[in-house]
């Protein structure tokens, strides 16, 4: 009976391991964004957490991608890529899709490859203040970076969520005025901050 007790208590202990193997915390995830000078870190990391479920997610544990980066033809020609059923949006309607994922061998290839396309294909990401990064995640080269309409509410959210961890109190009131100051934020995008303040 007792070599039974330990058997089962092994498996459980493996079994958890198994599913949390690839989670992080979210002061890794951000000790290692702050090593990518051209994105913001706090920004990057919120994003990721909104896309993982602080890293937890299937996509994350099989492929190391932390924003959902899907794999176009060009990369699935030389690269590795996993098919995977994404939650998506349209016209204020969620649905599921199959879509192409990059697939990447740790978190910190990951993190240079999403620098990478915030660099190429969303410049207008504010390297100097989050909300402005989060605002220019709709001002893509081919478009905005998530269909989801609710998704800068989400990350504003989940910034303000975060800020207690890796932040000091008051920042992002702050960062919010500099934010205006700096004409990074659309009106809509400032009534959800200000929202989101109350």
């Amino acid at each position: 009976m007792r070599t039974k007790n330990v058997w089962v208590v092994a498996v459980a202990i493996t079994l958890f391991y198994c599913t949390f193997a690839h989670a992080m915390t979210v002061h890794q995830f951000y000790a290692l964004a702050q090593k990518q000078k051209s994105i913001n870190a706090f920004g990057a990391t919120v994003q990721s957490v909104i896309e993982t479920g602080y890293w937890t997610s299937p996509l994350w544990r099989n492929t190391y991608n932390g924003a959902g980066i899907k794999a176009d033809a060009q990369w699935r020609k030389t690269k590795s890529y996993v098919e995977f059923v994404s939650p998506e949006s349209k016209d204020g309607i969620y649905f599921k899709k199959v879509s192409y994922f990059k697939k990447y061998e740790t978190p910190v290839v990951f993190l240079v490859d999403y620098a990478q396309k915030i660099k190429r294909d969303y410049p207008q990401c504010a390297a100097d203040n989050f909300f402005g990064y989060f605002a220019g995640l709709y001002k893509g080269r081919l478009g905005k970076w998530a269909t989801d309409h609710k998704y800068f509410e989400k990350l504003v959210r989940k910034a303000f969520e975060l800020e207690a961890i890796l932040l000091y109190p008051g920042h992002l009131k702050r960062s919010f005025e500099y934010a205006k100051d700096k004409k990074y934020l659309e009106q809509w995008q400032i009534e959800i901050i200000e929202e989101v303040i109350k």
